[in-house]
């Protein structure tokens, strides 16, 4: 069944069409077509509403936060300290080496960062 007020914009579409003539028949018909797809998306996104579907996805009561933009700065950290401590006590290593390993986590953190921050 369609719908009262979509059957009154057909109508007057009709009505239109034959007032105008077939030069303007293409105009009223794609008029018609965007206020009927109009109406149609609006009824749509009401009854999603309605169930509580569409639009910002909601966050459920008990869901745990998304933490994962901490896994690049917690994993460098380790490694850092890691990494110092087998430079300097294991391998005998210099600071040269050290001050490299840091600035390359240094550098590694600031494009993850750039990167989350252009995702969200």
């Amino acid at each position: 069944m369609v719908a009262p007020d979509l059957h009154g914009e057909a109508t007057a579409a009709y009505e239109a069409r034959e007032e105008l003539g077939p030069e303007y028949e293409r105009a009223v018909l794609e008029s018609f077509v965007a206020s009927a797809t109009e109406s149609i998306d609006q009824r749509v996104d009401a009854r999603l509403a309605q169930q509580g579907i569409g639009g910002a996805p909601q966050k459920q009561q008990g869901q745990q936060p998304d933490n994962s933009h901490l896994a690049v700065p917690v994993f460098s950290l380790l490694f850092g300290v890691g990494g110092s401590i087998w430079l300097t006590a294991g391998a005998g290593a210099e600071s040269d080496p050290v001050f490299a390993m840091w600035l390359g986590i240094v550098l590694v953190n600031l494009v993850s960062a750039l990167l989350s921050r252009k995702a969200r």
